[in-house]
């Protein structure tokens, strides 16, 4: 099915030609609208998102109703990998922007290969923390933007 657009994608570059046929088997295409959800905070983390086409927007919903922009993501970003680092569920909702296609992979054949083979598994986790890491740093540095932009005064 989708093992071309897998093997393009820099996460799966290393994976052996059977390990990404597994892969491919346990994946999907999916095509979204704008305002539909990839995946939402708290719902169990069973699949991987690539974006092949279209925008998502990461946010953290608040309690009072309101959510804040994680990240902006485009094509080829990945989405809900929450689902193979073993946290259980979602940390953010994923929401379409506009028209997007994404492709789903299942994330307990991902993790089975990635604990099958160690030296794989170990850089593949190691992109995931740099995506993980940037997206902390630029949301602290849009968070500390808003912060600054606070009208601050003496009490």
């Amino acid at each position: 099915m989708p093992v071309a657009k897998l093997a393009r994608h820099e996460l799966f570059e290393l994976l052996t030609p059977k390990e990404m046929e597994r892969v491919s088997n346990a994946s999907g295409m999916v095509r979204l609208e704008a305002g539909q959800r990839v995946c939402l905070e708290g719902a169990p983390a069973t699949h991987l998102f690539i974006l092949l086409k279209g925008r998502v927007e990461l946010r953290k919903p608040t309690e009072v109703g309101l959510s804040l922009l994680i990240d902006d993501l485009i094509g080829g970003d990945i989405i809900g990998i929450s689902s193979i680092t073993g946290t259980g569920r979602y940390v953010l909702d994923a929401e379409c922007v506009e028209e997007s296609e994404v492709l789903r992979v299942e994330a307990a054949t991902l993790r089975a290969i990635l604990e099958e083979n160690p030296v794989v598994g170990c850089a593949i986790q190691q992109r995931i923390s740099e995506i993980f890491f940037r997206r902390y740093i630029e949301t602290m540095e849009r968070l500390q933007r808003v912060v600054q932009a606070m009208p601050l005064g003496k009490t």
